[in-house]
């Protein structure tokens, strides 16, 4: 079922119901006052006759012929007096046939006064006291008049409750549809938007309503979805070129080995050549892999361990300094806390580790003399690590993107590498909660700047 036609039918149903508990709470309150008035005509006909017959003792067939006489005789009116043996002692109108019961006379004669009804008669009973017994005195008549107006009122309920419940389907099927409108041109929209033209977005109405702030949420998700295919589109073509030039080397330099007989020397050659390449695509692989596997997805299995950072920017320099002689590495600290928990902080070692060794590798690889400081402050609330170079600055243009995957700069195109670690190095502050940050200009040194809550 639609929402459309959801919303109608509850709609309609909540209108409907309102409708039907007024309508009858009129028809009831129409019902009493009608039958109310109608028993106290009666209860008036019962004393008359009542204090006639048994206090004033007047004679049977008189009363009879003032009864004929009265012009305020009600339809089908029929007055009887029954004796303390319930023996009928008076009745009128003998041609109507009404036989009151013997357990409605001593109910009557209990209760001193009963209404109630016996077919389509309405009966009124009142209990005479006089010194030699009980009287019953029982006047009835058809409320002709009464009971018509409650069956045409009746009638006219019902027609006025299904007229106002077609009225309330058709506007509330049409409200909705109204209401919905801007849901089906999202709809259409969104439909009509991938693959052909991934560039449309939702028309913003000025109206701070909920359909607005649909339309902003789903246009972001379309930046971010055409993001997410801008940079797929990327990672496939660097991956493509990274994973092509080994590759074309390797098939070369063994279809040229193949051409001619050659000297094992040569042989040797090229098998060492061939070698370098598989290391490179091995490396690459390697990093891939790396990448792929930091996900925020799995910040819960990984960062379980307990990282002392002043122990680890240690081994980082100690490590760097060690893959090349020119690299140099200086570390600095802080104001030192008192209590050397403060020095810690939650994470997994080994990808903080990866992190801060790519950051401070590229900057003594990038650096003019080789050298890159890595300064860290410890705060009550979080870590920061700094890592600083004095190389040629990142050109403006390149600071956006140089934490996208495979990302290289025009000035590093003759450095050896694969663009892949700051994309990692990033991945992996923000799995830790953190984020990272980079200042570079003309006159000024290179800075990563790493906050890391603790």
């Amino acid at each position: 079922m639609t929402i459309r036609n959801r919303l109608t039918l509850r709609f309609t149903g909540l209108v409907s119901s309102i409708l039907l508990l007024a309508f009858v709470s009129i028809y009831a309150f129409c019902w009493y006052f009608i039958s109310l008035d109608f028993y106290r005509r009666l209860d008036r006909k019962a004393n008359t006759a009542g204090e006639m017959l048994i206090r004033h003792r007047l004679d049977a067939q008189l009363i009879r012929q003032l009864g004929r006489i009265r012009k305020d005789q009600l339809p089908n009116q029929k007055i009887m007096a029954f004796d303390n043996r319930d023996s009928a002692i008076f009745t009128s109108n003998d041609t109507l046939l009404l036989t009151i019961p013997k357990s409605v006379l001593a109910s009557i004669r209990k209760n001193k006064r009963k209404d109630f009804q016996q077919g389509s008669y309405y009966v009124t009973g009142i209990r005479f006291m006089t010194a030699s017994g009980q009287y019953v005195v029982v006047a009835s008549a058809v409320n002709v008049y009464g009971d018509e107006f409650l069956r045409n009122l009746l009638w006219s309920l019902m027609g006025l409750f299904c007229l106002i419940a077609g009225i309330t389907a058709f506007s509330g099927w049409f409200f909705a549809g109204d209401a919905l409108r801007p849901m089906q041109q999202i709809d259409r929209t969104v439909s009509n938007i991938f693959p052909h033209n991934r560039d449309e977005r939702l028309l913003i109405d000025r109206d701070d309503d909920e359909i607005r702030r649909l339309s902003v949420t789903i246009n972001r998700l379309l930046d971010r979805i055409a993001e997410s295919f801008r940079l797929q589109r990327m990672f496939v073509a660097n991956v493509s070129h990274e994973l092509k030039n080994p590759l074309t080397q390797i098939s070369s330099q063994l279809e040229v080995s193949l051409l001619n007989q050659r000297e094992p020397e040569a042989y040797r050659q090229t098998i060492r050549s061939v070698l370098d390449d598989v290391r490179d695509l091995s490396n690459l692989t390697h990093e891939l892999l790396q990448l792929s596997q930091v996900s925020q997805d799995d910040a819960v299995g990984l960062l379980t361990d307990v990282v002392r950072m002043d122990e680890l920017v240690w081994d980082i320099r100690d490590n760097v300094n060690g893959i090349n002689s020119r690299y140099q590495v200086v570390v600095g600290f802080g104001p030192l806390p008192d209590d050397p928990d403060q020095l810690t902080v939650r994470g997994n070692k080994t990808l903080l580790t990866t992190a801060l060794k790519n950051l401070t590798e590229n900057a003594c690889k990038f650096s003019d003399d080789g050298q890159a400081l890595v300064h860290v402050t410890f705060d009550r609330d979080r870590l920061k690590i700094s890592v600083e170079n004095n190389g040629k600055p990142i050109p403006l243009t390149d600071l956006p993107y140089i934490f996208e995957p495979f990302f290289r700069s025009r000035q590093t195109a003759d450095v050896r590498g694969y663009g892949v670690g700051l994309s990692l190095v990033e991945r992996i502050i923000r799995l830790h909660r953190g984020r990272i940050d980079v200042r570079s200009k003309d006159g000024s040194p290179t800075v990563f700047q790493i906050e890391i809550p603790r």
